[in-house]
């Protein structure tokens, strides 16, 4: 038998006494078939994904308690409720283990806590976390339906047997043996170490040993997050892809627009850069509104005249000077003396001079 590097579960049994020094083991595949078997050290231990301990028989009591139809969570309290007088000596050193129920019984098993603990410790101090506890009672079979058979293994501490009607116990030789079997042969079971484990059989370990217990990291609970996760960052992922997809577009619009306005603005310049083009055109008519204003003062001041005109205009042509009617006719002869000037309609009750002055004079 080729024995792989490392085990899928590993069968420890762990001796009776406190002072043990090796360790018989069994290697299993995920399915409980044998892989491997031997006997180590603590530190020489094959590797493996489960390790479970085997725990003898003489260390181990069984008790069939008899349950309400629905015990539910009053279960612990009426198995200690039953065992209060089945249990002698220390009860604090108790270590109540239940099993599954059947129906209205349930199969409990006590062993002494101070000694699993030191027992467990040792594992500990390896870096070993225990999976599972199994009394070797618990690799007994049941009998087949439809027959009567009593079975039998040889254990630590004498032989260990299971009934027909599913009761179990241990004795010190064979020969006591058959007298329970009533003349009956049992069958045996050939190393008793070697036996899968009844599923409903596989008992964790209770909550006060929990310190001890198996601490690999499941990785199916975060599954389901994970899956959220990557399907956030693939929303956001488009949703960031559609807003940047709706900004391009926004960009080319107001680019486009841009582009029309400047060329019905500025009919006939070449469009290269519309944006940087309007800015230029832009500074050029403030430059030249500035150079108007400074034309209208100056004109103002040589006018030296106390008019309030409705308009003054300056441009290449002159100086177009809006006045109401009687201000014209009151400033009539200052008007003239100013400069030559050519009288045109406005608006009713105003008149306009339009005054040509020469390029010195503006």
């Amino acid at each position: 038998m080729t024995v792989p590097s490392r085990f899928s579960i590993l069968r420890v049994s762990l001796p009776s006494d406190d002072a043990w020094m090796v360790l018989d083991w069994r290697g299993f595949s995920a399915d409980y078939v044998l892989a491997g078997s031997g006997t180590s050290t603590l530190e020489e231990l094959p590797a493996a994904n489960e390790l479970e301990l085997l725990l003898p028989a003489c260390r181990v009591s069984v008790h069939r308690i008899e349950l309400p139809a629905r015990a539910g969570r009053h279960l612990d309290a009426l198995i200690r409720q039953a065992l209060e007088d089945r249990l002698l000596g220390d009860r604090t050193d108790a270590l109540v283990m239940p099993g599954v129920p059947r129906e209205t019984e349930c199969r409990v098993w006590v062993c002494s806590r101070r000694w699993l603990e030191s027992a467990l410790e040792r594992l500990l101090s390896a870096g070993r976390y225990t999976a599972r506890l199994i009394p070797e009672y618990e690799l007994l079979p049941e009998s087949p339906e439809g027959e009567a058979a009593m079975f039998c293994a040889a254990a630590t501490g004498g032989m260990i047997f299971r009934t027909v009607a599913g009761q179990f116990g241990i004795v010190g030789n064979e020969a006591v043996l058959a007298q329970l079997a009533g003349g009956e042969t049992p069958q045996r079971v050939e190393d008793i170490a070697r036996q899968p484990c009844p599923s409903d059989s596989r008992m964790g370990l209770p909550a006060v040993l929990s310190r001890f217990a198996s601490r690999r990291f499941d990785l199916r609970p975060l599954r389901s997050v994970g899956m959220l996760l990557a399907v956030s960052v693939v929303l956001a992922l488009f949703g960031t892809i559609a807003h940047w997809r709706h900004l391009e577009n926004r960009v080319a619009r107001l680019q486009h627009e841009v582009r029309q306005t400047f060329a019905a603005a500025f009919p006939g310049t070449p469009i290269i850069d519309p944006t940087l083009q309007w800015e230029s055109k832009q500074r050029e008519s403030r430059e030249a509104r500035d150079d108007a204003l400074d034309t209208a003062v100056r004109i103002a001041a040589r006018l030296n005249v106390p008019i309030r005109p409705r308009a003054i205009e300056v441009g290449e042509a002159g100086l177009r000077l809006t006045l109401t009617d009687s201000d014209a006719a009151q400033f009539k002869s200052q008007l003239e003396a100013f400069g030559k000037s050519e009288k045109m309609p406005a608006t009713p009750g105003f008149t306009q001079f339009i005054y040509r002055l020469e390029r010195d004079q503006r």
